[in-house]
Formats: structure tokens, sequence, C-alpha cells
């Protein structure tokens, strides 16, 4: 039988996580690995299988909130959001 393997750079992609997630999650026990020349190795049946921890479904970063997104938002991270529009940058 033949697995396809893939490397965590393409484990993390094909998930849309980062490679840090991946790592952490071989470390943790929770993702199958085995390592090949020193490299990890990760069989593509178990990377679709694995459900990340604390991973948050939602939006895709650039796309606009809803309007009924927009009215759970709290006071505070109202004034963050105008704080932040107004100085021009996505972060701080």
């Amino acid at each position: 039988m033949r697995h396809n393997l893939l490397t965590v750079a393409q484990a993390a992609k094909l998930k849309g996580v980062t490679r840090a997630a991946i790592y952490g999650a071989v470390a943790r026990g929770r993702l199958p690995h085995k390592r090949i020349l020193g490299h990890i190795a990760l069989r593509e049946a178990d990377v679709l299988a694995w459900v990340p921890l604390g991973h948050k479904t939602g939006r895709a970063k650039g796309t606009p909130m809803s309007p009924e997104a927009k009215l759970r938002l709290s006071e505070s991270q109202k004034k963050r959001w105008a704080q932040r529009k107004s100085q021009g940058t996505n972060k701080k």
C-alpha cells in the first residue's frame, strides 16, 4: 500500500495553518508522523483527518465583516476598531 507523504510545509498549506501548528501537533503526539533522514513526514490521510485545537473558523482575512457581526462587537472593540481605522493600520 502506498501512502502520499507530505512535508510540514505541505501539510500546513493543505490545512491552512502555520508550520508551527503542525510542529506543535507532532510534538504533542496529536499528529502521527515518521522521521525520514531527519525530516518529518506526514501521511496525507492523517493530516486531512487532524483537527487543530483552538482552530476557529470564520471569515477569511481581508473580507469585510457582515452587518450581523458588527452588531455583536462590544463597545471597547468598536473603539479599538475605530482607532485603528483612523490611524490607517490594520494591527498594533
